[in-house]
């Protein structure tokens, strides 16, 4: 077996290493230190400077900071090894670039265009439920919760449904990269090929896709909408719209693939909690909440530091980037009553999952839409769960993503 690489240097006396095995199978020592001893810890073996956080309040203040702790990183080099040619998206904006596309990509997101979703979301659940329930067997995963997401997002961007194994190719090498380059001790050329190839084929392959909409519109998709969409004179470029497409893809398909994968494991890990809902259907909305609260799609995200700050004495120069470790922030027991309880009858102050302020996760509602078609379902067809592995993870602990796991439904 390959030896394990020693833990990132560390000036506070936490060390801990995002991309090593023990981290990403059980983060939460390093969690817990964070938020009991080590607010603040600088990580001086990285390729550029990084400091992580842990406490709610801070994590808080950077994200609705975005003038101090900007989304446009400082190394774009680092930024092209976790997203190659996909780096031209609002995400990695501020205001007042970041505010007119943000602000003409909502209009694929209102609440009519999520509602006109739902009957599709319906219909993908129901047949997922009910092949699950005919298996001894099957990887929850690949042929549950990525099957639900992908065939989701395919149909709002008006993808063939049968480019579904391209799509999962493209999101399992995106996943394994995304912001995995602030953790780098040396650059890995592997990581950058593969980044560079599946981000050159989907730009590729959005350019095509969007000529055809462009020539003729569709009215049921997110991209035709974008592609159409004025406000106060102004339109998305094809460029834009492009890039825009790459990051809804990824985003949107990777994430709520981890929260329905987690909403099943929470099922199994909180019983009481599963059958609560069998009578309480109405607190379903809870329960997904509580599951994006203690086990976020992501970790972790990343700003950049552009004047000098400083928190818990520690003085953080501009020019270094913070990592604002979102499942440490949901269980800050500064912020919660008996945070590590999944409960979905208590009242919780909102969790960060999705982020807050200006970069609140514009895809929010539509994973929450899907996420409670699919738990709907589970609780009305499905009288017990086991998982019968343990789960197989992704080699990137900044991601909550688990590649493999065998599990049996029994049906009523």
């Amino acid at each position: 077996m390959p030896k394990a690489s020693p833990p990132l240097i560390s000036s506070s006396g936490l060390a801990f290493d995002p991309l090593e095995r023990g981290f990403i199978n059980d983060p939460m020592p390093a969690m817990e230190s964070g938020l009991s001893e080590y607010p603040v810890v600088m990580h001086e073996g990285t390729l550029d400077p990084v400091y992580s956080l842990f406490r709610y309040a801070d994590v808080q203040r950077v994200l609705l900071d975005w003038e101090i702790f900007s989304s446009e990183p400082i190394n774009w080099d680092l930024d092209a090894l976790n997203l190659g040619r996909a780096t031209e998206n609002f995400i990695l904006m501020d205001p007042p670039r970041h505010t007119r596309l943000r602000t003409l990509a909502q209009q694929g997101f209102s609440p009519a265009q999520i509602e006109s979703f739902l009957p599709r979301a319906e219909r993908i659940a129901q047949d997922r439920i009910s092949y699950a329930l005919t298996q001894s067997s099957f990887d929850l995963v690949s042929k549950l919760s990525a099957q639900l997401t992908t065939g989701m997002i395919t149909g709002i961007l008006g993808l063939p449904l049968e480019d579904w194994p391209l799509i999962r190719d493209w999101t399992n090498v995106m996943q394994r990269n995304t912001m995995a380059s602030f953790w780098l001790k040396e650059w890995d050329e592997v990581r950058a090929q593969g980044v560079a190839r599946v981000t050159s084929e989907m730009a590729d392959y959005f350019h095509g896709h969007l000529k055809r909409l462009a020539r003729q519109p569709q009215e049921d998709n997110i991209l035709s909408v974008l592609l159409t969409t004025e406000l106060d004179g102004e339109r998305f470029t094809l460029e834009e719209v492009e890039s825009t497409a790459m990051l809804l893809l990824l985003a949107g398909n990777e994430t709520t693939t981890n929260l329905i994968t987690n909403f099943v494991r929470c099922m199994v890990h909180y019983p009481d909690q599963f059958e609560l809902l069998k009578q309480r259907p109405d607190l379903i909305e809870a329960a997904i909440e509580e599951t994006l609260r203690l086990e976020p799609p992501l970790r972790m995200t990343i700003r950049s530091v552009t004047a000098d700050v400083e928190f818990h004495g520690t003085a953080i120069p501009a020019g270094n980037s913070v990592a604002l470790w979102i499942l440490a922030a949901n269980r800050d027991p500064e912020a919660y009553d008996q945070p590590q309880v999944f409960d979905a009858r208590l009242e919780r102050a909102r969790h960060l999952s999705f982020a807050t302020g200006p970069h609140f996760c514009l895809g929010a509602r539509l994973a929450r839409m899907e996420a409670r078609v699919f738990a709907q379902e589970l609780l009305k067809h499905v009288k017990d769960i086991e998982l019968l592995s343990d789960p197989i993870r992704s080699d990137n602990g900044v991601s909550n993503t688990i590649v493999s796991l065998d599990a049996r439904f029994t049906g009523y």
